[in-house]
């Protein structure tokens, strides 16, 4: 080293903080497949492999505040063969990774490493991670080549980080060559302090204690010039306590943690450790498609409420031998018993499962005795006759009785342990008996004919309370529950018209267009954001009614310029079916609007209809910024795709429809149907088709949507207020007025309207939020787009300043998030503080300085603010505001002003 260098990197030692910038921030080390970022997120940083991230995941990990790091081999490449280019640079082969050790004086290696860096950095990656910084000692025997390597390799590092895009640069290692810089990395990461793994043999060990002395001290002088240690160990996911320990050690020995597997392919712990929130059930698609499974249909909606994510797998292509079961916070099946016995390799996995995880199987159990033996169950024989219910009518009065069929012969089903119970039981004359429901250690099973019937009118029906079953049998952690109901503590309210009937008219003086009667009564009147689409085909001229369509077109502008209204695309033919591999037998309208000569087109059905409306009917100031999927609105994942890569967000699906007197679980849906590359966002509840059986009766019947909406939001907030029709809702007097009822209806509620955009947003970023503990137990959310956590009334009240404030709910305290990471505490008892209980928009800041609160909201409607925990406020700065108590420690602050407002106000406490 030269003497100005040694003289510059001396005076660093001396001039920079002990402490890194940095300390604290939890890091995550992961090379494993990426399917979804929701546990990523949880980290502030992570290191990822580049080929298995996307760029939207990225975006995705970058909205939680995550930086995202890619990994890049400095001294090695990784492939079973050199390219032409790199032929004869490298002296040799690394057996434990069977990857090319690189000579890092090469020119064409230093060219391919700036390339690779460049790529990662245009790709969007906040930095990179470098790797293998000191392989070339595996063939520099000389001093003269290791001072040529190491000389190579600080001028490889100085060019990286001069690259325009400035990425942030973590080292693995490299502590012979720090002194040789112009510059200091980010961090340094160094592997095996305390337990490190062989990955030849695939088994952990202890590091030595020479070892561990030598990189302390390395490590130290690395602290010393104020840069991160960072300290990977490996410990397997399986022994999480173990893992968290040796984070803890590592903390107070100064260093940033992550301790994972040996091949970092788990989520390993940090100075965060992140909570199992998927949950994984398992169906057979030779019944149908994931999204027509019981799985999806029946069970994901009360495991979603948990604040869980639901997975579903097709039993016929899972990899049972690839799943990471710490990932996982349990398994359901709800299988035919000839789906067991049809795929040998799930009973075999059952086999290693039991016991590791909480399992609750639905309808059958597994054939093979070896896993009924661990389960604590026996089939003891058939039984028929009339078998009645003998145990458990608290679980089955308030529900349809279960029924066995007296022609058919039953399995007797008992356990066989202690601690697996009968909690319901059924008999017959002869004085046999089965077990219907079992509760054990390892979890329960529901048995058929539980938990869900079929009815004679081709529907559904929970013979118990599935929310109940969950808590009861499949032991879930009560969890904070990220939440697509609630915006700033207040029940969103929606409001979305697909376009269908646009050309239909109404049966009022003149004959107008139903568009024109919804205009004049509903979207003119009701001042609350509204979301309208227009079918191309019915409206444009490339449809079916050319002649009418520059009176139609001139409705639509219209309707397109009002300012409560977002715009939206219901299709170009409107298909009334998307997944045209689905053998469906009766068609009642064909497959889509009749136009002469079209053929259906996914990408013009989108694309090409969303096009239209911005082209020929948005006003300069607006775009359309949805598809409304139509008919049966069940788009494939490639069909999701084409909105998802063109930016553009999707509505509609979904099967949730509860009134007074039919209120079943079966029909109410999740928010969204999840894949890797899309998300389709359900309506949050179905039109007005429901409530009038198609138009063949009760054209008032959608005014029956009030009780849905009453049912739904208590004593559980499933969904959010959402109010969805056609247009040929303004066909009638009787259907328009049952419009006006829930309109009404819902103006008189406590709400935060929004668009239908906006509610989009939260509901497709529902299961890409992270739930994380804190070393010292403090709960962390960390989120990509929902603002509202369900905090359920068994875990207490939230406390700290990281959130904006919190109100009360039918079914637990509604968290107000204020920025993409969130650590607080619960406590038994609500503390004193000033906080925000409610605002009818979407909140944009909240900061308080000794009792000073500088605060933003945008709303739609004239602006309301309850602040909690206070005597009095008074206006400093911002608009002008009425304020009036509202009851012992509530202040309601109110202006007549709407869109973007910010103010300051200063509250007296308690």
């Amino acid at each position: 080293m030269n003497i100005i260098k040694r003289t510059l990197f001396i005076i660093t030692i001396l001039l920079l903080p002990i402490q890194s910038l940095n300390a604290g921030q939890s890091v995550a080390f992961y090379y494993n497949k990426i399917d979804s970022v929701r546990e990523l997120v949880n980290y502030d940083r992570v290191v990822v492999t580049p080929d298995l991230i996307t760029d939207k995941h990225i975006k995705t990990l970058q909205k939680a505040d995550t930086l995202v790091f890619a990994y890049l081999s400095v001294g090695e490449y990784d492939g079973e063969a050199l390219p032409e280019n790199l032929a004869g640079h490298s002296p040799l082969i690394n057996q434990n990774w069977s990857s090319h050790v690189m000579d890092l004086s090469a020119s064409e290696w230093q060219e391919h490493l700036t390339k690779q860096a460049s790529s990662l950095m245009g790709r969007g990656f906040d930095g990179i991670f470098l790797d293998t910084l000191d392989s070339y000692t595996l063939f520099a025997e000389s001093p003269d080549e290791t001072t040529k390597q190491q000389t190579a390799l600080a001028n490889i590092l100085d060019a990286l980080h001069a690259l325009p895009a400035k990425p942030l640069l973590i080292f693995n290692r490299g502590f012979e060559i720090l002194d040789q810089l112009n510059f200091q990395p980010y961090a340094l990461a160094a592997e095996s302090m305390y337990n490190s793994y062989d990955p030849v043999a695939g088994s952990y060990q202890l590091v030595s204690e020479s070892d561990r002395q030598w990189l302390t001290g390395k490590l130290e002088d690395i602290k010393h010039v104020g840069v991160e240690a960072i300290v990977i160990d490996y410990l397997p996911a399986s022994d999480r306590n173990a893992q968290k320990q040796a984070a803890k050690r590592l903390i107070n020995e100064g260093y940033t943690p992550y301790i994972s597997d040996g091949l970092l392919y788990e989520f390993g712990v940090s100075t965060i450790e992140p909570i199992a929130k998927r949950v994984l059930g398992f169906y057979d698609s030779q019944f149908g498609r994931m999204t027509t499974s019981q799985c999806h249909r029946m069970m994901s909606m009360p495991i979603e409420y948990k604040g869980y994510v639901p997975e579903c797998l097709d039993i016929r292509t899972t990899d049972f031998s690839n799943i990471d079961i710490s990932r996982y916070a349990g398994f359901f099946f709800w299988l035919e018993e000839n789906s067991y016995q049809q795929v040998p390799a799930l009973q075999n996995w059952l086999d290693t499962l039991i016991g590791k995880r909480p399992i609750l199987f639905l309808n059958s159990l597994p054939s093979k005795q070896s896993v009924l033996a661990k389960l604590g169950i026996a089939n003891k024989g058939e039984m028929s006759g009339n078998i009645t219910q003998q145990q458990g009518h608290n679980w089955t009065q308030q529900f349809y009785p279960a029924s066995f069929s007296q022609f058919e012969k039953h399995t007797m089903w008992h356990p066989t342990q202690i601690g697996v119970s009968s909690e319901i039981t059924f008999g017959n004359e002869a004085g046999q008996t089965t077990t219907a429901l079992f509760k054990a250690p390892w979890g329960g099973a529901a048995l058929a004919p539980f938990p869900v019937m079929a009815l004679a009118n081709n529907t559904e029906t929970w013979i118990l309370d599935p929310f109940r079953l969950i808590n009861a049998v499949f032991p879930l952690p009560d969890i904070p529950a990220a939440d697509a109901t609630t915006e700033s503590g207040l029940r969103i309210l929606t409001s979305h018209v697909d376009g269908d009937g646009f050309p239909s008219k109404a049966w009022f003086p003149g004959k107008p267009y139903t568009a024109e009667v919804l205009n004049d009564h509903i979207f003119t009147q009701y001042d609350i954001p509204q979301t309208i689409s227009v079918i191309e085909g019915e409206v444009g001229k490339r449809g079916l009614y050319p002649e009418q369509s520059d009176k139609m077109e001139a409705i639509a502008r219209e309707i397109f310029r009002l300012p409560n209204v977002e715009i939206a695309s219901h299709t170009f033919s409107h298909p009334f079916f998307w997944d045209f591999s689905a053998d469906i037998k009766t068609k009642q309208y064909g497959n889509n609007l009749p136009i002469p000569n079209y053929t259906v087109d996914y990408y013009n059905e989108i694309l090409g209809s969303i096009n239209y409306i911005d082209k020929k009917l948005a006003p300069k100031n607006k775009r359309a910024e949805l598809i409304l999927w139509s008919g049966n609105a069940d788009p494939t994942e490639e069909i999701l795709a084409i909105a998802e890569q063109a930016d553009v967000l999707n509505v509609n699906g979904g099967n949730t429809y509860v009134v007074r007197g039919n209120n079943n679980f079966t029909q109410i849906s999740p928010t969204i149907a999840w894949y890797p590359s899309a998300v389709q966002v359900y309506a949050p509840v179905l039109n007005e088709n429901r409530y009038t059986n198609l138009w063949t009766e009760h054209h008032d019947g959608y005014s029956r949507a009030v009780e849905t909406f009453e049912i739904l939001g208590s004593p559980r907030r499933l969904k959010s207020i959402s109010i969805y029709y056609h247009m040929y809702s303004g066909a009638y007097p009787a259907s328009l007025n049952s419009l006006k009822k829930v309109y009404d209806w819902a103006l008189k509620q406590q709400s935060t309207p929004l668009y239908l955009s906006e509610y989009a947003h939260r509901a497709r970023a529902l299961y890409e939020t992270g739930l994380a503990r804190t070393l010292d137990g403090q709960w962390q959310i960390a989120s990509t787009g929902v603002a509202s956590i369900r905090l359920p009334d068994v875990l207490g009240y939230p406390s700290g300043n990281e959130f904006a404030g919190w109100n009360s709910g039918p079914d637990g305290k509604f968290m107000i998030l204020k920025q993409p990471k969130t650590r607080f505490r619960t406590n038994h008892s609500p503390d004193s503080a000033v906080h925000l209980e409610s605002t009818n928009g979407t909140l944009v800041n909240w900061k308080i300085t000794n009792n000073v609160i500088d605060w933003a909201v945008f709303t739609h409607m004239p602006f309301k603010m309850v602040v909690r925990g206070a005597n009095n406020c008074k206006r400093i700065d911002g608009p002008h505001l009425t304020i009036k108590k509202r009851g012992e420690g509530k202040i309601e602050l109110a202006s007549h002003e709407t869109g973007k407002l910010t103010g300051t106000i200063q509250c007296q406490m308690l």
